[in-house]
């Protein structure tokens, strides 16, 4: 079923990528977060914020599928893939680096258990001060160590936070050397 699902969408040739309606959860969702309904802070957002989100999951989307038109041979079936970029844009995960991150694991033939952790663990940069695209080179230079598995999702989330720390430090530093000068001089 989920084959024949996944070659229906990649074979329709979909020319404006916005027609794809909202997803069920962003309209009556309770909650956010990677087993949530809707990305962090949808329920604070105006109709036109949610539309312009909207918009580019779909074009992040678009991307993705065009990405997999005769691909073969992937482990991570494409709509279980969409299924967990979905789910890590409403874990915090920008919907671009979502995509980004989904095309990256397919081209390295993630299975799917490892796939899931992969978008699960990059979850860990909501609520941080590391830059998206960041935290997308973290997550692929992990996997192209070759970790795999729970010790990938650890190492994911371990090195978001270090990055995070670090940042938080730095700007700490920064204003500390910037409070001690006397800005007359």
């Amino acid at each position: 079923m989920n084959l024949l699902l996944a070659l229906f969408l990649i074979a329709i040739p979909q020319e404006d990528p916005t027609l794809t309606t909202m997803p069920e959860g962003w309209v009556n969702g309770k909650k956010s977060g990677w087993d949530g309904d809707y990305p962090p802070g949808w329920d604070k957002k105006t109709d036109e914020e949610k539309e312009a989100f909207l918009e580019r999951w779909n074009k992040a989307k678009f991307k993705y599928i065009q990405s997999m038109q005769g691909a073969k041979g992937n482990p991570t079936g494409a709509v279980t893939a969409i299924l967990f970029m979905l789910k890590a844009a409403n874990g915090g995960v920008g919907v671009e680096q979502s995509a980004e991150l989904g095309m990256f694991g397919q081209k390295q033939k993630l299975k799917e258990a490892d796939f899931k952790l992969m978008m699960k663990a990059a979850c860990a940069v909501h609520g941080t001060e590391v830059p998206q695209g960041e935290a997308v080179n973290i997550v692929k230079d992990l996997v192209i160590l070759g970790l795999r598995g729970s010790p990938l999702e650890q190492r994911i989330r371990a090195e978001i936070s270090k990055k995070h720390k670090q940042i938080v430090d730095d700007k700490a530093k920064k204003e500390k050397e910037t409070e001690g000068k006397d800005p007359k001089k």
